[in-house]
Formats: structure tokens, C-alpha cells, sequence
């Protein structure tokens, strides 16, 4: 028996067509603005992948030539979303991206409709596909798994949010997780999206994990990836950082979860691990918050941060009391582990 996915939802679906590769700099800009994740269309790696299959020589590429004559990067906004403040930042951080530097001159086309995202379903059911997510867990698509559930398994219906496990920042942050928490931790997600990074902490031996995300359609999609996963020591809340204390008191959370010592938890004694994999922006700006909500000696770990903004949150880390920081890179991404 197959598990259904969630029910269809309105986007503004937009899409960056550039000459030359700055889908890497659109990405995070995109993301920055608030995107609910993004697919990037890059001709270079279509053509490797052409080659190897032997299709360069029966076709010369000329079946392929509409997924080869542009660089393209999509991202999903919610309906309202200001396009024109949207096309501004895009305008403003592309001027003082490396690629205006690298010697070649870019241009770049702005294109959006509105759309539901049952084709995403569908484009999800053909490319996403079950893989290690980390050493111990494998992630499962929801249309892919059986119905009994799997202590090395997390079954994922990704609708339209962030953070499926493919992305490096997901993945970087998943190993991260596995390789410091402590069975019986408190756990804080901080910009959940599907939910991925606390059903991992639950599996992993997590005594409770609260995940924060200032979009409904995630928090949503948490909620039910939690379902999916027979998780019932998560809880998914819509708000930022500091809406924290007065979403638990209105929740009761007090008295919702204990630690395994049986005393009821009190945000005041602060969380054990706290994870964000969101955009270094926001990382420097919560630095102190989560610094304010971790115990002494517990762990963060931070990602979805790109090379170049390294030091930056490396400096904010360090100015707000963290100490031991760590570096792990994946491509053009980095994660931060650091101590309280």
C-alpha cells in the first residue's frame, strides 16, 4: 500500500534563464527572498551526462536543444509574493556577484506564471528517488514506501518546501546531526521545511524536537511528513525564533514533553541541539537568540551557507560566545558545528 501525498497548493513559479552559469548566485538569492526551494537547469551538466550515455553521436545534441539553450534556476513563492522587489534584489546582488567579474558579460530573463503544484508532485515522483540521506538513514519517497515503518527509513512527501535530503546543505547538516547528537537531546529545528532534519534527530534518539518555520505550507508539510513517519515527539510551529516562548506556552507545551528524567522541560534549562539550515543572512542575525536557547556545552549546527558568506558567520558565531567551530564543505556549500 502506497501513501498519499498532500493536497495541491497555489505558487508563483519563477524562472531565471541566464546565458552563462549563475545559477549558483540565483539560488541564493531566490532563497534569501524567501523561496521554497529551487531546481536548477544546468546545460553543462545535461551534456556530461549525454555524453556518457553515448547520445552526443546519434544526436549531436540537437534532440536536447531546448534543456541546453539556457541556464535555468526555478524557485516557488508563495501567492502575493512582491515580484518587483523580487526582480530588484535580483538586479542589486547579481552586480556584485563573481560573476560579474569572471570576465563575461550575463544577461538574464525574469520570467513567472502561477501555477499548483501537482506538476512539482509529478516531477518529484520521477526524479526523486530513495538514497542515503546519511551512514544509518535512508530516505524514502512516500509514493515509493511501504506502509510498515522502518526504524532506518524516513518516508518523505516533499510538497513544496525546503530540505529533502538532496540539496549539500540537507545533506551536510544530516551528517552533521548523526555524527553529535545524544540519544535523550531536546532538539530545535530552525527553518524545518519538510520536516527532514527532525524526523532524523527523532530517529537518531532525540527525546522531543521542535521545528520552526516562518512558512505555513512547511510547517504544514512537516506536520505531515511527521504522520508519515509515526513521529510523535516532534511538533511543528509556524513563526520565527523569538514567537518561541509564547507558541509553547500556548501549545502547553510545558507539560507536553519530558526529558528522560521525567522533569517537565522549561525553555528557561535552554535545548541541547539546535539546527538551522537556512541562509547565512538569517544565521547571523539569530546567532545571539540561539545561543540565548542552547545549553551550556550543547550543540549547533548551521547550514545552507555559501562559501564566499563563510567568514561572515563564522565572525557572528564567535561574537555572539560560540566556541569549537567546525567546517565541512560539500561543493559551493558550507555547514558550521560549534558548542555553547
Amino acid at each position: 500500500m502506497k501513501r498519499n501525498p498532500v493536497n495541491n497548493m497555489k505558487w508563483i513559479e519563477v524562472c531565471i534563464e541566464s546565458n552563462i552559469d549563475i545559477t549558483d548566485e540565483v539560488s541564493i538569492i531566490l532563497l534569501e527572498a524567501g523561496a521554497n526551494g529551487t531546481q536548477i537547469q544546468n546545460p553543462d551538466e545535461i551534456k556530461s551526462l549525454i555524453d556518457d550515455a553515448g547520445a552526443k553521436e546519434m544526436a549531436d545534441y540537437g534532440d536536447f536543444s531546448q534543456i541546453l539553450d539556457k541556464y535555468k534556476t526555478t524557485a516557488y513563492f508563495t501567492t502575493g509574493t512582491n515580484l518587483d522587489n523580487l526582480k530588484a534584489a535580483l538586479n542589486e546582488k547579481l552586480s556584485f556577484s563573481k560573476a560579474a567579474f569572471n570576465n563575461e558579460k550575463y544577461d538574464y530573463n525574469f520570467l513567472w506564471r502561477e501555477v499548483d503544484d501537482s506538476q512539482w508532485k509529478e516531477n518529484w515522483k520521477k526524479f526523486y528517488k530513495p538514497f542515503d540521506l546519511t551512514k544509518q538513514l535512508r530516505v524514502v519517497p512516500s509514493w515509493e514506501a511501504d506502509e510498515e515503518l522502518s526504524p532506518n527509513v524516513i518516508i518523505m512527501d516533499p510538497g513544496m518546501a525546503f530540505g529533502t535530503g538532496t540539496h549539500e546543505s540537507t545533506s551536510l547538516c544530516a551528517g552533521m546531526i548523526e555524527d553529535s547528537l545524544k540519544i535523550g537531546d531536546l532538539f530545535l529545528d530552525i527553518g524545518t521545511g519538510t520536516g527532514i532534519l527532525s524526523i532524523l534527530a527523532s530517529k537518531l534518539g532525540a527525546d522531543f524536537a521542535i521545528a520552526l518555520d516562518i512558512d505555513p505550507a512547511a510547517v504544514k508539510t512537516a506536520k505531515q511528513n511527521f504522520k508519515l513517519n509515526g513521529i510523535a515527539n516532534s511538533k511543528a510551529f509556524l513563526g520565527v525564533l523569538k514567537d518561541l516562548p509564547k507558541s509553547m506556552q500556548m501549545e502547553k507545551l510545558k507539560v507536553a514533553f519530558k526529558k528522560t528524567n521525567k522533569e517537565p522541560f522549561d525553555l528557561k534549562n535552554g535545548f541541547d541541539f539546535i539546527a538551522a539550515n537556512i541562509v547565512s543572512d538569517v544565521i547571523i542575525s539569530l546567532a545571539v537568540d540561539m545561543k540565548k536557547y542552547l545549553k551550556k556545552g550543547g550543540s549547533l549546527v548551521c547550514s545552507g551557507i555559501i562559501i564566499e558568506r563563510e567568514k561572515e558567520v563564522e565572525k557572528a558565531l564567535i561574537d555572539a560566545g560560540f566556541k569549537n567551530l567546525h567546517f565541512k564543505h560539500k561543493n559551493e556549500w558550507t555547514a558550521i558545528t560549534a558548542n555553547a
